[in-house]
């Protein structure tokens, strides 16, 4: 099998809609056929790192556990824009503890290697 770099942009604030549930999908499908899979949240999508949010209260499901099984899937490059977090006034203490920060330089370093980007 031919391996490729993918990157997954997650770029929509929790529960709006579907999107990021789909986006979660794609990389956990991608990552189950060993490609090489990164994960950014970018933009509003930096509010789906949140560890604490209560999707029953707003009668959806909660899909943001997923986020932490991204590593069984081999996905171990599961990053958060710095510059989104700092936009929105989110702080590392309130992140998942399996995402780190990607400052933008190393973002576009990224972007620019990956095979494939899928933005959603």
């Amino acid at each position: 099998m031919n391996i490729k770099s993918v990157l997954v942009i997650h770029t929509t604030p929790t529960f709006n809609d579907l999107q990021g549930k789909e986006a979660l999908d794609l990389s956990l499908i991608l990552g189950s056929y060993e490609q090489d899979v990164a994960v950014v949240f970018y933009k509003q999508g930096v509010f789906q790192t949140l560890a604490h949010q209560d999707a029953e209260s707003i009668s959806q499901k909660d899909y943001i556990s997923t986020i932490k099984a991204l590593d069984i899937y081999d996905i171990d490059k599961v990053y958060a824009h710095s510059d989104s977090l700092n936009q929105f006034g989110l702080t590392d203490n309130e992140r998942l503890s399996n995402i780190e920060t990607i400052e933008h330089s190393d973002f576009i370093k990224l972007k620019s290697n990956a095979d494939h980007i899928f933005v959603i």
